[in-house]
């Protein structure tokens, strides 16, 4: 019986909006449907039972997803989770400068027009809406005016096999070298600062390799056989999930404040006291939820 629809750019893909997703809905996921951005339409709105829309990243919308969602958001319970700076057509303020070569004016700009009428209605119309880390609430406060009485910062969020699992590799034998992933080509990978890590280890005499895998899983195992991790991102970057992966396996993080949950209490916690902050996170969004149906 479905109760809640999820609505994503990446719903049903690996990566780290997908994953977080997934466990954040791990309490109600028998209730649960996931349509990707691009294929919501009219048609999924008619249906018998009230519900509750869970709104992702929506960046990917065309013509169709758009005029789905602004029904919704008219006329629906609808729940907002911003996994970055989605009101920015750039995905936020730093990329917008060095990309657009401008202040972010998304809010403004007729080329954003369709982009900014949504979180218009998000900002209107959604019951609450969710953010990775308190340092992205304020950026979103701060452009949008969005009331902090209607937000809670959920963090990212894990199932109960991946902190399993992290417990399990925590022991693995470490190497004496730090770990640098491999971004995507292009754009992505300056965002995250694959050439300043590499730099970092080299200016420190630190051993480094490298690396990219293909699976969730793979990364896990074989980020846990390193030291440490080298994340320096150059945007921006809410909650990045390697951070507190390599963190929970017991790695050096060696990060900069772009990755921006590094500001806040929990991150500085013991190992299982982060944990036990971390596991609390799927059944927080889930007790907001249950009070909308």
């Amino acid at each position: 019986m479905i109760e809640y629809s999820v609505i994503d750019d990446a719903a049903i893909e690996l990566g780290g909006t997908s994953l977080t997703l997934k466990a954040a809905v791990e309490p109600i996921k028998d209730k649960v449907e996931f349509i990707t951005t691009s294929d919501i339409s009219l048609t999924h709105l008619q249906f018998k039972r009230p519900r509750v829309w869970i709104i992702g990243n929506v960046m990917a919308m065309n013509s169709q997803s758009h005029t789905a969602l602004t029904t919704l958001l008219q006329n629906e319970k609808t729940v907002k989770i911003d996994f970055d700076y989605g009101f920015c057509r750039f995905r936020g303020p730093t990329p917008h400068r060095v990309l657009g070569k401008q202040e972010c004016d998304c809010s403004n700009n007729p080329e954003a027009k369709a982009l900014a009428a949504i979180y218009d209605l998000i900002k209107e119309k959604s019951s609450h809406i969710f953010y990775m880390g308190n340092e992205q609430r304020k950026i979103h406060e701060k452009f949008l005016q969005i009331p902090q009485e209607k937000t809670t910062v959920l963090s990212s969020c894990f199932l109960p096999a991946t902190f399993k699992k992290m417990r399990e590799l925590r022991g693995a034998t470490k190497n004496n070298k730090y770990a640098i992933v491999q971004g995507h080509p292009g754009w992505h990978s300056q965002a995250k600062g694959v050439s300043e890590s590499i730099n970092y280890a080299i200016e420190n005499d630190l051993e480094y390799d490298l690396f990219s895998t293909s699976t969730h899983k793979e990364m896990l195992e074989t980020l846990s056989a390193y030291k440490g991790l080298i994340f320096l991102p150059t945007i921006e970057d809410t909650c990045p999930r390697i951070t507190i992966e390599a963190k929970l396996m017991g790695l050096d993080v060696i990060t900069n404040p772009n990755s921006q949950h590094t500001s806040e209490e929990w991150w500085n916690y013991s190992l299982e006291k982060m944990e036990d902050y971390l596991k609390e996170r799927p059944q927080k969004f889930h007790n907001i939820l249950s009070n909308l149906i």
